[in-house]
């Protein structure tokens, strides 16, 4: 994702734990500053970590559909499972 801000342009990047975001410049990506959702809120970026949270209940509970639905041999449950893992995770199909 790429926004604006301060009239420059950066690339937005999640880390892998999930509460910690790169910016990296467009211009000049060896510029680069890792910020936390506080930091981000505050920076007036909280839009981007909306859209980024993913609630793990969610995900947990999709991927035992799928493994039930595995295990059943039922693959319309299965179909609508992977469906809801999608939409959990922001996943596009």
């Amino acid at each position: 994702m790429e926004i604006t801000h301060n009239n420059h342009q950066y690339k937005v990047t999640p880390m892998a734990n999930g509460s910690l975001w790169r910016l990296t410049s467009v211009d000049n990506p060896r510029e680069s500053v890792v910020l936390n959702s506080d930091q981000m809120v505050i920076a007036g970026l909280g839009h981007v970590i909306d859209k980024s949270i993913v609630d793990l209940n969610k995900v947990r509970a999709a991927q035992n559909k799928i493994v039930i639905a595995r295990f059943l041999g039922d693959a319309l449950m299965w179909t609508k499972a992977v469906e809801e893992y999608r939409q959990a995770t922001g996943a596009q199909s």
